[in-house]
Formats: C-alpha cells, structure tokens, sequence
C-alpha cells in the first residue's frame, strides 16, 4: 500500500474518533451511574458496573499503576510510529489494526492520568469475565486486525 496524505487524514481522524467515543462513554456513566455502582443495561447479557482499575487486564498489579504508565506511553509512541510513519510497509488491515492498538491504549492512558486508574463499565452476567471498556475493545480487535493482516500477507 502507499502511505498517501488521504491514508493519513483518514487513519488521524478514526484515532481521534476511537478516542472521543472512548471517553464519551466513560463520562457518560460515570455521570449517570457513578462510580462503584452498578445498573442492568441488558437483561442476561450485560450490566453498566464502573469500577476503576489501576492494574493491567483482569487487574494484575493494580499496586504498580506508574507501570502501566510508562508502559501506555511506550506503547503510544510504538503504535504512532507504525500508524504515522509514512516508511513503514503494512497492508490496509495491519495498519488499521495498529489505529485502533494505539486509540484504545491512548483511550487508557488519558484515564491513566485523569483519573487514578482506568474507567471500566461493561460488565457480561453471562459469563464470569472483567469488567472493561470501549478502549479494551478496541485494542482486542486491533490485535485481531493486525494477525488478521499478518496472516494474509504471509499467503500473498
């Protein structure tokens, strides 16, 4: 693919985007649930609990939240570079991936030094799982994207 300055406008502003639907969610139940409380959203399926945490995923050393800084901002400037960078080689999907790495990890990091830990709130009754947010989804299904686009390359 050639890195064009369309390819970047677009990819800025969906980063942007990613990050600002993010945050707005984040806001929204704090404001309307509060936080470390809890509120059914859809029956069976999934409650709106906002908890913070200052860990990792699943809240794995929640007493080093400086860690977990210094590592979003590691990943923040790694993730930039493979978006930004007009040098490095990826296909449509690996780059794409690699936007919604780094809005979900900015997503986390701004929590980070907003607040004393990430806001989480989507909570599955369905299933024995972390609570965890819009940001988190978004860095999963980077992850997927870029395999996804790691694996078609290797083919082509």
């Amino acid at each position: 693919m050639t890195y064009s300055k369309k390819n970047f406008i677009i990819y800025f502003f969906l980063f942007a985007f990613l990050i600002f639907l993010d945050q707005l969610t984040k806001r929204f139940v704090i404001a309307e649930i509060g936080l470390n409380n809890s509120k059914q959203f859809l029956p069976g399926i999934l409650n709106l609990t906002v908890v913070q945490n200052t860990g990792g995923a699943f809240s794995i050393f929640k007493e080093y939240p400086v860690f977990f800084k210094a590592i979003g901002i590691v990943n923040v400037f790694i993730f930039s570079y493979l978006v930004f960078c007009p040098t490095v080689k990826f296909n449509e999907i690996t780059r794409l991936g690699c936007v919604f790495v780094l809005s979900g990890t900015t997503g986390n990091l701004i929590d980070r030094f907003t607040t004393i830990g990430v806001i989480d709130f989507l909570d599955l009754d369905f299933i024995n799982f972390a609570v965890f947010n819009l940001a988190d989804v978004f860095i999963d299904t980077g992850v997927v994207l870029i395999l996804l686009g790691w694996l078609l390359n290797k083919k082509h």
